[in-house]
């Protein structure tokens, strides 16, 4: 499973609350948040096999976002085995995947995200628009949604690709992308990426562990696919 859209009803309310309390209390440097009660956790964490991509959407209209990542994948031959090059090494290939992530015009739906799965192959790169290219458009705003209207793309200059090998972020961080007004910006809207460390999360929660329960419900799903 490569991916996992979080709409708010399947995070539960937990996750859903402390990813609605705003910019002020998503970049606190201890990455908690104590609006329902207890301490629960904002980046999957650094022993988490996830990569959190959300979307915050601050424009006062409904935005979707275009998020792309790629990963090397195993080259395989006609009946699905690993091809070796001459050394031994498998050989492996990029892979592009897009989703698109609408959030609502205001709080607490105007967050959205996806968990990407680095368990099988990690993510290398994650980035706006369905090419990664800087003239590509990030995000959409005031469109209609799913097989609606487009609405106004926003281009990706202001928000370069992510490279987990130049270390620009790692497999257990949250990466946030920001929509928001801006005077002349096209459209009237900016982009901002904002990064969230695993490697700073708390060890320690008195609330529930979204991540924690998603991984136990992963797992449990592959033990009753077992022969």
């Amino acid at each position: 499973m490569d991916s996992r859209h979080l709409a708010q009803g399947w995070l539960g309310p937990t996750l859903a609350a402390a990813m609605a309390v705003g910019c002020g209390s998503v970049l606190n440097p201890a990455f908690v948040n104590t609006f329902q009660g207890g301490v629960v956790p904002l980046t999957p964490g650094p022993s988490a096999d996830f990569v959190l991509v959300r979307g915050l959407n601050e424009t006062g209209q409904r935005a979707e976002f275009t998020v792309t990542i790629e990963r090397e994948v195993l080259e395989l031959d006609d009946e699905g085995r690993p091809i070796f090059d001459e050394q031994g090494n498998p050989v492996t290939r990029p892979m592009r995947q897009t989703i698109r992530m609408l959030a609502e015009a205001t709080g607490p739906a105007n967050e959205t995200g996806v968990l990407f799965s680095c368990k099988e192959s990690p993510v290398n790169i994650v980035g706006l628009g369905e090419n990664l290219l800087p003239t590509d458009a990030g995000v959409f705003v005031g469109g209609g949604g799913a097989g609606g209207a487009t609405g106004i793309g926003i281009p990706a200059t202001d928000v370069p690709p992510l490279s987990r090998e130049a270390g620009h972020f790692s497999c257990g961080d949250t990466i946030i992308y920001r929509a928001f007004l801006s005077a002349g910006e096209p459209g009237g809207i900016a982009l901002q990426s904002l990064l969230l460390p695993g490697s700073e999360q708390p060890s320690e929660f008195t609330g529930p562990s979204t991540f924690e329960n998603l991984e136990a419900f992963l797992e449990s799903q592959i033990v009753e696919e077992l022969p």
